[in-house]
């Protein structure tokens, strides 16, 4: 396929792909169709069958950097709870309606201020391979909203395709969205692991997003990542294909020069991209939980980024100053409007409406308001709000 031949001339696809020293199975998983694609995908690592993931899981903590540790290793196994949750949102700021599917548990690029690091009891890269769960839960949530246009997406526990060439779990979820034209799914990366997104005829409800930031940003803090080039590149492509793409810069971070190093992010990316094909472009500041500083600290001591003045959110966790915060954001938006993005819908994560008014001179009611922004079609959004 010639968008594919594209892809593998433009990037090093296997050498930018993960693959783990070694595969943990759970018995109770063993038999499944897509353990079956995973060990076929992984055939040339060695596999070891377990009853049970505790005492794996449990040697893993116990480990000097379980972190570090779990991303080597990959763990097939049931998802024991749901699959399907909204997206969490403190209720002091405007959400957005979005629903996450969590599919896959960690991931294998490794970013200084990734929340994972905190909040995982099992820092295994993990995939639920029980599908079968997985689509009944959907069918009965979208039976529940069949009659209203909503957001759902994985990307939220782990990176949406950064294991898609062990799982194919794109292609099986593309052909599944393209059936509910009410929704608009969104697979969210950092990768470029774009093969079997490419091979697939693009349906008009789904989008395919990267999370950004500066070169400079990407560089020190996400490691393992691809350069913000390539993933703007793969965003062209996967474009130029059909697909509709979204952008998250999140988290912003403040450091001295970081204005040029956004506004030349922006500019490559409306220089490549059609604005009629960019569904949305969320921006969201620095945060996290007080208890994540000493984590980063001792995972990588060579960051900056926590040394910046921060103060407590409405949501316990850690901020920028609001003085900060808009200044990022009203740039942000300043740079988009100058390279001819001014009418993509732009929508802050977790901030309150004056933030959201102070930054671009309009504000939702709330997160049905901008469900609405969001789900309207590409250019009809000037006068929502």
């Amino acid at each position: 396929m010639k968008t594919s031949f594209l892809c593998s001339r433009v990037f090093p696809m296997d050498e930018a792909r993960f693959y783990p020293t070694k595969v943990f199975v759970t018995k109770d998983s063993e038999n499944l169709l897509l353990t079956r694609k995973v060990l076929e995908n992984t055939r040339h690592l060695p596999v070891e069958f377990i009853a049970d993931s505790r005492e794996l899981i449990e040697d893993v903590l116990l480990s000097r950097d379980p972190v570090g540790e779990g991303k080597k290793l990959l763990l097939v196994t049931h998802q024991r709870g749901e699959y399907v949750k909204p997206c969490p949102c403190t209720p002091q700021y405007i959400g957005c309606n979005y629903f996450i599917i969590n599919t896959e548990l960690n991931c294998p690029l490794d970013c200084s201020y990734c929340i994972l690091q905190l909040y995982m009891n099992n820092p295994l890269i993990t995939i639920h391979a029980n599908t079968s769960q997985l689509y009944t839960q959907l069918d009965d949530f979208l039976k529940k909203n069949r009659n209203r246009p909503f957001r759902i997406g994985t990307g939220e526990l782990g990176d949406s395709l950064a294991l898609d060439h062990l799982t194919g779990r794109s292609s099986e979820l593309i052909s599944y969205f393209a059936e509910h034209p009410n929704v608009l799914f969104e697979l969210k990366t950092k990768t470029v692991n774009i093969q079997n997104v490419l091979a697939h005829k693009p349906p008009g409800n789904i989008v395919i997003a990267w999370s950004l930031n500066s070169a400079k940003i990407a560089g020190e803090e996400e490691m393992g990542a691809p350069p913000v080039h390539d993933r703007v590149q793969a965003a062209h492509l996967v474009s130029q294909a059909g697909y509709r793409v979204g952008f998250h810069f999140d988290p912003l971070i403040y450091y001295e020069g970081w204005e040029d190093g956004y506004g030349e992010v922006i500019e490559n990316m409306l220089a490549q991209i059609d604005r009629k094909k960019i569904a949305w472009i969320s921006l969201g500041s620095l945060r996290f939980p007080p208890a994540l500083k000493p984590v980063i600290l001792k995972r990588f001591p060579q960051t900056k980024i926590i040394y910046d003045e921060f103060i407590p959110g409405k949501d316990g966790k850690l901020r920028y100053p609001k003085t900060l915060r808009l200044r990022l954001f009203q740039r942000i938006v300043k740079d988009l409007e100058k390279a001819g993005g001014g009418k993509i819908p732009v929508y802050l994560c977790m901030e309150s409406r004056d933030i959201w008014m102070d930054a671009q001179k309009k504000a939702p009611r709330g997160k049905r308001e901008v469900e609405k922004l969001l789900t309207l079609p590409l250019g009809a959004n000037e006068n929502d709000f």
